[in-house]
């Protein structure tokens, strides 16, 4: 008997002794059904800002940014960097320079997913201070929240 022999033997004696174990056979993991049709929170920042790279004021691109903040999928390093260069948590997601048509004022928007998400007490301390400095705030959960935050500083009708 050679080697390969005495491997499929061990491995026969293995799956029908005793202690048998049955073999595992892969199969696909059921989609969590409470979680996969809700939008998740870069879905739903995409189509904002799909939406808001349309938006003009007087004929004038309005001006908005996203804060690269999001920390997952960089190195322990890339991180430090970002610290080191002024990247501050909890900064919100979406920052509206251009004034409100109806408001006068810049507007911050902190998305959230429609369920399953929630603020942190830096993000919540972000939007307070820049409340105070007289930007209009939000945290809006989906995109109809955006846009309609959206309508009511009037950017969009």
């Amino acid at each position: 008997m050679d080697y390969r022999d005495r491997v499929k033997a061990a491995v026969a004696a293995f799956y029908s002794g005793p202690n048998a174990v049955t073999p595992k056979t892969s199969r696909k993991k059921p989609a969590k059904s409470s979680r996969s049709d809700i939008p998740t929170e870069a879905q739903v920042q995409s189509r904002v800002a799909a939406l808001l790279d349309q938006l003009t004021v007087d004929g004038d691109p309005i001006l908005w940014c996203h804060p690269p903040n999001e920390s997952y999928g960089i190195s322990k390093i890339a991180a430090g960097r970002r610290k080191l260069s002024g990247v501050k948590r909890g900064v919100p997601d979406l920052l509206i320079f251009t004034p409100g048509p109806l408001t006068g004022r810049p507007l911050a928007i902190e998305l959230k997913r429609l369920k399953f998400s929630s603020t942190t007490p830096e993000q919540r301390q972000w939007l307070e201070r820049l409340s105070a400095c007289g930007w209009d705030t939000a945290i809006c959960k989906g995109f109809s929240a955006a846009f309609e935050t959206l309508k009511a500083s009037g950017f969009v009708c």
